[in-house]
């Protein structure tokens, strides 16, 4: 293995796991800063696979490494529950603004 495709590999593997991170450490208070560094971090990380993917092929990572293949499932689990949670959280929201608006209708209408 050449020592460039090697930096690339411990580069992704480094990057994902800071990219785990950055997802485990999301919620309603950091969402904009903590997102938007994953973001940033996710970017990179598919700039090194475009990379190693035009040199080696993509059939390099099937074959060679498949730890790199789990990270990326686990992210994308990871992104996908982040979503699912702000989706629940912003149906409750609206759920409390509708019985709000809908109290603030019966108060004008009995006055």
């Amino acid at each position: 293995m050449d020592s460039e495709l090697k930096n690339k590999l411990a580069a992704m593997n480094q990057l994902m796991d800071l990219l785990t991170l950055q997802l485990d450490s999301i919620n309603t208070n950091n969402f904009d800063d903590k997102f938007q560094e994953a973001m940033e971090s996710m970017m990179v990380i598919q700039k090194l696979k475009k990379d190693v993917c035009e040199k080696w092929g993509k059939e390099y990572f099937e074959k060679n490494e498949p730890n790199i293949l789990k990270k990326a499932k686990l992210i994308e689990e990871k992104y996908d529950n982040i979503i699912e949670q702000f989706r629940n959280e912003l149906k409750k929201v609206e759920k409390e603004i509708s019985a709000l608006n809908s109290q603030r209708k019966i108060v004008n209408y009995i006055r």
